[in-house]
């Protein structure tokens, strides 16, 4: 079978064939309309995917390194097991995305509404999130470390089980979030609020806070060896 060209991708998908594993390596898609399409474990390196339309798209296990994401529609889209690294991704549109077990590194995101997306089971790594609306979303079982997380909103957002382990968490909320067992050994939070939340066995070993509001919180079996927050609200 040849290597597929442009043309037959979207000759493909137009007909609903699926183009799953396949080498797509370096083709300039940018503009094409790939809503819906099923690109499952196919290579996409080095790829121009600049305006591309993915809307509702199945890539998992796709391989992406080097490819261009720019002004890229990933609403609805479906990314699991796939690893972003050395890119921005701040043009993209991103809302109700699916990216389990993603891995993200030095991955920059920001301005984005991403409220309800499932990002459970995903590692993030020296990667930086800005002005990031995650209210209601999935983030149960992340790993995120070392990073900076400045001014995102997780209200209501499922975080069980997460570790923020050395990361820099600045002016964010966590209003109404489910917390509990969440590690955030190491990290630095300033001017942020988790109002109503649970804490339950949280781990703050080592934490560095300031001006930290956990009014009508519960934190039953918190552990704080070390730790340092000045400016606590709690009533």
């Amino acid at each position: 079978m040849p290597r597929f060209d442009a043309q037959m991708v979207l000759d493909a998908i137009s007909i609903g064939q699926p183009v799953e594993g396949q080498d797509l390596r370096g083709l300039d898609l940018s503009g094409l309309d790939l809503g819906a399409a099923s690109l499952r474990g196919s290579d996409l390196r080095d790829a121009n995917l600049t305006g591309t339309i993915l809307q509702e798209a199945h890539l998992e296990r796709v391989t992406i390194e080097g490819a261009i994401l720019k002004d890229t529609d990933l609403a609805g889209a479906h990314v699991s097991e796939v690893t972003f690294k050395d890119i921005d991704l701040s043009t993209c549109k991103l809302h109700r995305i699916t990216a389990l077990k993603t891995t993200f590194i030095r991955t920059v995101l920001s301005n984005q509404d991403l409220k309800g997306a499932n990002l459970s089971g995903s590692t993030l790594i020296h990667s930086t999130f800005r002005n990031l609306d995650l209210s209601d979303a999935d983030l149960q079982s992340m790993k995120i470390l070392f990073c900076l997380i400045e001014r995102c909103k997780f209200d209501k957002a499922n975080i069980k089980e997460t570790d923020f382990g050395l990361s820099r968490i600045i002016e964010c909320s966590f209003n109404n979030t489910d917390l509990s067992h969440t590690s955030f050994i190491a990290s630095r939070i300033n001017n942020t609020k988790a109002i109503n939340s649970i804490l339950n066995g949280a781990d703050l070993t080592l934490l560095q806070g300031d001006n930290l509001d956990l009014t009508g919180s519960s934190y039953s079996g918190i552990i704080t060896e070390k730790t340092i927050i000045k400016g606590l609200k709690k009533q």
